[in-house]
This record gives C-alpha cells, structure tokens and sequence, in this order.
C-alpha cells in the first residue's frame, strides 16, 4: 500500500513542482494533495520532522494560494513578481534557522527512534523557512530548494525511499532551472531606471 501511495504522492508532486516553476497559482493545488500523501509515507518511513513539514505544506499551500492571488490582483498583472532579499536579511534568516534546526535535531535524538534526527530536523527546519520564501516569491527560494534535496536524496535513500530519493533529485535538478525562470521573470519586471 505505502509503495502505491508513494508513487502517487511523487505524481503530484512532479505535477506541483512544473506549475510552480512556471509560476502557476494552481501549483499550490497539487501541493497541497501531494503533501496529504507524503504525510503518511514519512511518518511510515519515520522521517517524522519531514511528516511534519509536510503539514506545514497545506497550510503554507493554501496561504500560498491567496497570497500569490492577492499579489496578483493589486500588480495587475499575470503574474506574481518576484523578491530579493538582502544580505543580511538572509545571514539573519539563515542563522535563526540554523539554531531552531539544533534544538530540533537534539529533542527528536532524545525523543523519537529517527535515525537521522539531525539531518531530519536540518533539512525540515529550512524547508519551512524556504517554503516561505517561495511564497514570497524571494528569488534565492530555488538555491535553497536545490541543497535540501540534495541532503533528503541522502536521508530518503538511507530510510528506505528509493521513489522519493528520485522525487527529491528531480526537484534539485528543476530547482536550477525555477532560479533561471525566476530571475527572468526579475528582470522582466523590474522597473527600469
């Protein structure tokens, strides 16, 4: 059962992560249906900070979906325009989730059976900080994404989750090329001097 759900889960992933780097609203659609799935196969393959995530994702999907709509309707435009932080609001976002990630990884090393708490937690705590830079459409969203799938092809194929381990490859290979889309989008709208 947990084989055709991962199958299924990885679908609508696939289908989610081609929408978004096409700067899609219905994106968020598929997010929110491949996240209900991937719950149970995280919590199956106890890759529990990962389930939880997952959680995080259909509300973040449905936050997504009015924001970007929001965004859309005040700009007036097809599409959402997309962000770019500074450095320092990088380094403080950055070292912020660093150390929640710490702590996370030592409370599920202490409280839970998870093998990989530290990686766990790592990749779980900057898929949330992530994902809300996605939200925002924050440019350097897809430098992230690209490094935590990198570490969770590792941490699925060590748990046992050769479909997603793919999945998870696939999307560090797509985050490549939703940087240059989104930078292209950058640039076609930003405002000329």
């Amino acid at each position: 059962m947990f084989e055709i759900l991962e199958w299924i889960g990885v679908c609508l992933w696939v289908i989610y992560l081609i929408l978004a780097v096409q700067e899609k609203i219905a994106c968020w659609i598929f997010g929110i249906l491949a996240s209900s799935i991937t719950i149970v196969n995280f919590y199956h393959g106890k890759i529990y900070s990962e389930a939880i995530v997952n959680v995080y994702y259909i509300f973040a999907a449905i936050y997504c979906w009015y924001y970007w709509n929001k965004l859309k309707k005040e700009n007036q435009s097809a599409r959402v325009p997309v962000t770019i932080w500074s450095l320092s609001k990088h380094i403080a976002f950055y070292l912020s989730t660093a150390v929640i990630a710490f702590v996370w990884g030592t409370v599920l090393h202490k409280h839970t059976d998870s093998p990989r708490p530290y990686i766990d937690a790592a990749t779980a705590s900057f898929s949330f900080l992530t994902t809300y830079m996605e939200a925002r459409k924050v440019l350097t969203t897809w430098i992230n994404w690209f490094i935590i799938n990198a570490f969770l092809v590792y941490l699925q194929i060590d748990r046992q989750l050769p479909v997603y381990a793919g999945l998870s490859a696939f999307f560090a290979i797509m985050s490549i090329r939703g940087f240059f889309k989104w930078r292209k989008t950058y640039q076609e709208m930003k405002p000329t001097i």
